[in-house]
This record gives C-alpha cells, sequence and structure tokens, in this order.
C-alpha cells in the first residue's frame, strides 16, 4: 500500500517548466506579422531575470502582431491541471498561446496575461483555457485530448493597437 501511495504521490507533483534563460530556449524564435505583409517588429534578449520579448506594433499594411515561439515539438500536456506563468509587462497586452496544428488559420488556445510594470505570478487553470482563430474566440475550451495535442507554444501581442510593447517572462510551469 505504501508504494501506491508513493506513486500517487510523484504522478500528482509532476511539473513541466520551461526557465527563460539562455541555456534552457534553444530554438525559439520570432515571427512578425511581416510573413503577411506587416510592419511590427519584434525582438528578445536575455536578462538576469528571464527572456525580455520587445518591440513595437503597427496596423499599417494589415499588421497587427509579433510574437515568440517554441520550435515545433510534442509538447503532451495531458498529465497537468494548471499552468504558473511568472512575467511582467507593459505597452500592449501579450498572451501565452499553445497550437495543435502548423497552420496559422487553424485555432489555437491563449492564456490572456493582464498587463503588469512589477512581476507577477499568476496561475490559470488548464481546462478553462479558451480556444481562438484568428484571434476570435471560438467558444471552445482546452481538453484534455488537445492538451496531448499541443506541438507549439509562445507569446504573441494580444490587441490590435499600434504601440510599443515590453514582455519579460522568468518561467512558465504546467503543474
Amino acid at each position: 500500500m505504501f508504494h501506491l501511495i508513493l506513486s500517487f504521490l510523484v504522478v500528482y507533483s509532476a511539473t513541466f517548466k520551461i526557465d527563460f534563460n539562455e541555456s534552457e530556449l534553444k530554438g525559439w524564435y520570432i515571427i512578425n506579422d511581416g510573413v503577411m505583409g506587416g510592419l511590427s517588429k519584434g525582438q528578445a534578449q536575455f536578462t538576469d531575470e528571464g527572456l525580455l520579448f520587445y518591440g513595437s506594433m503597427s496596423l499599417e499594411n494589415n499588421g497587427g502582431f509579433t510574437s515568440l515561439r517554441s520550435p515545433f515539438s510534442d509538447y503532451n500536456l495531458s498529465e497537468y491541471k494548471q499552468i504558473t506563468i511568472r512575467y511582467r509587462s507593459k505597452g500592449i497586452s501579450m498572451a501565452l498561446q499553445m497550437e495543435e496544428d502548423r497552420r496559422f488559420y487553424y485555432p489555437n488556445f491563449k492564456v490572456k496575461l493582464p498587463k503588469s510594470e512589477a512581476w507577477v505570478t499568476k496561475t490559470y487553470v488548464l481546462s478553462e483555457v479558451r480556444q481562438y482563430r484568428m484571434g476570435y474566440a471560438t467558444g471552445n475550451l482546452l481538453q484534455r485530448q488537445d492538451q496531448s495535442e499541443i506541438i507549439r507554444m509562445g507569446f504573441i501581442t494580444d490587441e490590435k493597437k499600434a504601440g510599443d510593447f515590453e514582455f519579460e517572462v522568468a518561467y512558465v510551469e504546467f503543474r
């Protein structure tokens, strides 16, 4: 019986954490709206606290986003119930985005991150994360099956307004 309890505790306490430091972030890259003709610009640099993603949003030429994304991989998140993000931001609102398909026009899931110039640590329930398609909510929520099919994560500007932004992230942890 002790072995069963110990096994349960190990499964329950398992986490997947992304520390935003130079040694752990191989392959993350920026995608600006220039892929569709826009003029927004995003850049990233490492800081003592994590990773700073910053730039400017432009709505010219049908622009309106810039993003920092992980490489495509198998991010099976089905064993996790929560996500915790430590960050600070100013300017344009950001969202953590999780994708199931390589095609940009397929639905994805977003955790909207309220602006805060001070460091904040926010925890969200994964089953309450909303699905979006081309920036519009579909009314669907992230299901366990969806969690098992995540192939890319990242951060994306989450407001259609021109201006500068700064978003610094220390970690993302799934529990």
